[in-house]
This record gives structure tokens, C-alpha cells and sequence, in this order.
């Protein structure tokens, strides 16, 4: 067994509404290029979609095999590095009403954070799994990953996911809702096809025939009904009269426990119903006449994105990169502004150094993304960008740092009392007010570098702001903002005391340096 300290080995932990997986691989360079190459697979079928109470909450004893099955997963996991591991969750913990307090646990037993990514984050992950899987040879492809509470459906070419979409069906939850006894009847059947085709009907314009050249099937129904067309006709490819082979097979049984194909898994059995519905729906909606398995999903999809942060390639630079050049944004001040913010961010950080550098990481995404929504109007901009920040698709961003995000875009200016009831961490109030002091200190925009002699501090609940007094006096624009910022937080309580204090001259010893040169 490879070394797990081994810095080239990562890990994916992949919290599914019908399976919780956890994947290591490892990742090979060759003059062509890296590739992960798996090492070590575990499985646990939780079912954690069929673990809702009619409230949308999980319930306790779905909760439990959660629990269980992510200690052993920690266990495997317990000599690798945080940076080397991602752990994402998906649809049944994108809808749980109970999901901060089930995540805090779920985390508590694995050992490592746990993301829960958004819909069209989970396509794009799928799709960069499956396409290190396929040749890269400019086809374009559709892909169609059935999972136990959602179904992503992407359109793509070799690395490049060009549609990406999100149905809020999968073989767990369309299972229990329509063959929650276990009898399967034709009447049955249709409607749960029907249900599956209304959902996917308003996507089948962007994922029309003309847009693809083969259809590729991902994950456990794909890979299920691959494996019984492959036994049972001599042929992996999935084609209509398979399909419909299989669901008159089903039907005629009037049971899943009942129904003997081979290549059909006795533990895929009590989900099959609900996944031949949602692909004998895609079939009929996106026009597809044949499809085959490939083995690439999320789970690989998850490492490849690790692997790109760890190669200094992270999707959230490009993300954000990206957003920059769609609304037009002054790089060159977000930058001067990120910089700042990170160094007051530095004068007053508290926790390891790994939480200091994931504040400069947040604080440097805030400041380019600050002024998007001035694209939409100057008058309460801010409110526009983080309006967009929290609710467009963002490649590469959890869902919690994606609030986070457009919490500090948020508060980046304008009054302090609009926060009070939205940010509870101190970690979060510190960055908001480096952010914030960054942004008054570049008011005038300018391109060259400036000097700063400040010096910024927070001992246990008391903030100071000391400024030299001569500096000061030649920015008198900057003295008043300065001194009113201070006042804003005074007012809105968040320290027990605020103070502005010009000095004569900075201490050089011991505290917080000043800041020179910030381009």
C-alpha cells in the first residue's frame, strides 16, 4: 500500500443521496501530462435520500449510517494532509432542512469540512470526471449522470463542460414517491416516466440532438443497465429496445425484488424502478438512441479539481477570472484593493496560519468581485454584486463560501447594521473590516503605488486605527472617511470600543508594521 503521507496521493469523498464513496488516487505526471490513478475504493450504500421525514428533514436513523459510514472513511483518512482531501455532498443535503446540524456531525466523523455544492457545481464536477475518461477528440458529447436525488445532464467537448444542468429527480427519491411498496405496474411505470419527462422537457432545447454526437451514461443506473445489456443482449451500449426490454421485464415481476436479470446487482435492485424511469425519460426527451457507460463521475471529477488547486490551476481563479472580464471589472484596482485588504487582514488574524491564508484567499476574491454589479447601476452596487455573487453558477465554489462571498461583497461599503443579522463568526467581522478600510484607503484609484503609514490592531473586543498625523493632513478626504468608518462600527456595536487616533509617529517596535507600497 502506497504511503498515505505520499504528497501525491489525494482523496475524494463523495456524500451521494444513494451511496457515500470515498476515492483515493494518485496523481502521475508523464511528459503528456498527470493522471490519477485510483488506489483505494470505499462504498457504503446509506441511502440518505430516503432518509427525509415528510418535513424535509433527515432523520435519525439515516443520520446514523451516515455517521457510520463516514468513520470509516476518517479512519482510512486519518494520516492525510487537509489539503490532499475534499469531501462534497449533494442533492439530499442541498434540500435538508436540518443540513447545518447533520453536516457538524457528519464532519465531527469523517475529520475533514464537507462541501455542500450546488446543482450545476455537481454537473461540472461530473463532467470533469467523465471527460478523463473519454478521449479528448473534439467531440462533443452529452452526459447523463442519475444520481439517487438529482440527475445532472451536461453537454460538453474533451475538458470543457459547455451546458451544464441540474433536475431535481433521482432513483431514490422517484422510487420512493412512486414504487415506495416495491410493486411495479405499468401505470406505475408511465407516470413515474412522466414525472421524469416534465422535468426534463424545459431543458431539451439546450440539449437537442444537434448539439451532441454521443450520448454517455455516468454513475449507478447507467452503469446498472450497462452491465444487464451486457449479459443479457451481449452488448454494454444502452439502446431504446434495451431499455424497453428491461422495463417490461420489471413490470412482468411486479415486484424489484422479484425481477431476475443478469448483470442486475442484488443491491441495485430497490432503486432500479425510479433510474429506468428518469433514463427512459432522457431518452425520449433529448432524442437519444443509443448510450454507454463510462466509469468517470464525480468522484474523479472531484480529484482532477483537487489536483488543478494543488498545481496553482484552482476553477475558483478561473471563476472568478472569468466574472472580471463578464462585467467588466477594473483588475487593476480589485487587485490594489485585494492587497490591501489582505495585509490589514494579516495585522489583525487570529487561528492557524492555514485559516490566515484562506482569509487573504476570500478577502482577494471579495475585492474582484466587489464591483460587478455596477454593470447593473452605480446606486446601491453593492447590493447588485452580491445579489449575483450569491446566485450565479460559480465553478469551483461551495455553496457556504459562496454565501461567504456575498456576505463581504455585501458589506464592503455602506452601513454596518444591514450585517448584524447576516455574519456571526469573528473571523468574518475582521475581514469584512480589512475589506472595508482596504476600499476607503484606494477611493482615488490610482495606478501608481502609495504609502500607508498605519497601523491596525484588535485586542479582545477593542479595535484601533492609528494613522500619522502628517499623513493625514495631506489626505484630508481620506482622514474623514477613515474617522467615519470607525464611527459606523462604533454605532453598530460590533466591538466594545472603536477608536481613530492620529499620532505623530507609528511605533516601530513590537505590533503591527506599517503598510508601504501597496501596488
Amino acid at each position: 500500500m502506497t504511503d498515505p503521507l505520499d504528497p501525491l496521493l489525494l482523496a475524494a469523498v463523495d456524500l451521494g443521496s444513494n451511496s457515500f464513496r470515498l476515492l483515493i488516487g494518485r496523481a502521475d505526471s508523464s511528459p503528456a501530462g498527470v493522471q490519477v490513478i485510483p488506489v483505494d475504493v470505499l462504498k457504503d450504500s446509506v441511502r440518505l435520500a430516503s432518509g427525509l421525514d415528510h418535513e424535509r428533514n433527515l432523520t435519525a436513523l439515516a443520520q446514523r449510517r451516515g455517521v457510520e459510514a463516514l468513520q470509516r472513511f476518517g479512519e482510512r483518512l486519518r494520516a492525510f494532509h487537509p489539503d490532499s482531501v475534499r469531501a462534497v455532498a449533494t442533492s439530499t443535503l442541498r434540500q435538508a432542512k436540518n443540513a447545518r446540524h447533520v453536516l457538524a456531525t457528519f464532519e465531527a466523523a469523517l475529520g475533514f469540512p464537507i462541501e455542500v455544492i450546488a446543482g450545476r457545481e455537481e454537473a461540472r464536477l461530473i463532467w470533469v470526471g467523465a471527460a478523463h475518461t473519454l478521449p479528448a477528440d473534439g467531440s462533443h458529447r452529452l452526459v447523463i449522470d442519475i444520481g439517487g436525488g438529482s440527475t445532472e445532464c451536461i453537454v460538453g467537448r474533451d475538458y470543457e463542460p459547455l451546458v451544464t444542468e441540474s433536475v431535481t429527480v433521482g432513483c431514490v427519491g422517484l422510487t420512493g414517491r412512486i414504487f415506495g411498496d416495491g410493486e411495479v405496474g405499468r401505470e406505475a411505470m408511465n407516470e413515474a416516466i412522466l414525472i421524469a419527462r416534465d422535468l426534463f422537457a424545459p431543458l431539451a432545447k439546450g440539449f437537442r440532438r444537434e448539439t451532441w454526437n454521443e450520448a454517455i451514461g455516468t454513475s449507478g443506473t447507467a452503469k446498472t443497465i450497462s452491465a444487464i445489456c451486457l449479459a443479457e443482449f451481449g452488448d454494454p451500449t444502452i439502446t431504446r429496445d434495451a431499455l424497453g426490454h428491461i422495463e417490461a421485464a420489471l413490470i412482468k415481476a411486479g415486484h424489484f425484488d422479484r425481477l431476475r436479470l443478469q448483470g442486475l446487482r442484488a443491491d441495485r435492485r430497490p432503486v432500479l424502478p425510479g433510474g429506468l424511469a428518469i433514463l427512459c425519460a432522457a431518452f425520449e426527451e433529448f432524442g437519444i438512441s443509443t448510450m454507454r457507460f463510462t466509469s468517470g463521475a464525480l468522484r474523479e471529477g472531484v480529484l482532477y479539481d483537487l489536483l488543478g488547486r494543488t498545481n496553482d490551476s484552482d476553477m475558483r481563479d478561473v471563476t472568478v477570472e472569468q466574472s472580471m472580464i463578464r462585467y467588466g471589472v477594473d483588475r487593476d484596482h480589485a487587485g490594489r484593493v485585494g492587497k490591501t485588504a489582505a495585509w490589514l487582514w494579516r495585522s489583525i488574524a487570529r487561528g492557524a496560519a492555514e485559516d490566515v491564508e484562506r482569509g487573504i484567499e476570500l478577502l482577494g476574491w471579495a475585492a474582484s468581485l466587489s464591483e460587478i454589479g455596477l454593470s447593473i447601476s452605480h446606486s446601491a452596487y453593492h447590493k447588485h454584486s452580491a445579489y449575483i455573487v450569491a446566485n450565479a453558477d460559480l465553478p469551483g465554489f461551495s455553496r457556504p463560501d459562496q454565501a461567504l462571498l456575498s456576505r463581504l461583497v455585501l458589506g464592503h461599503t455602506g452601513k454596518l447594521t444591514k450585517m448584524t443579522s447576516l455574519v456571526e463568526l469573528d473571523a468574518e467581522w475582521r475581514m469584512l473590516l480589512a475589506l472595508r478600510l482596504a476600499v476607503i484607503l484606494h477611493r482615488r484609484r490610482d495606478s501608481q503605488g502609495s504609502t500607508y503609514p498605519l497601523a491596525l490592531e484588535i485586542e479582545r473586543r477593542r479595535v484601533s486605527l492609528r494613522v500619522e498625523r502628517g499623513w493625514t493632513t495631506k489626505h484630508p478626504l481620506t482622514d474623514f472617511s477613515l474617522s467615519a468608518e470607525i464611527a459606523e462600527w462604533t454605532r453598530a456595536g460590533l466591538f466594545e470600543h472603536a477608536g481613530y487616533l492620529p499620532v505623530d509617529r507609528l511605533p516601530n517596535q513590537d505590533g503591527p508594521p506599517k503598510m508601504r507600497l501597496i501596488a
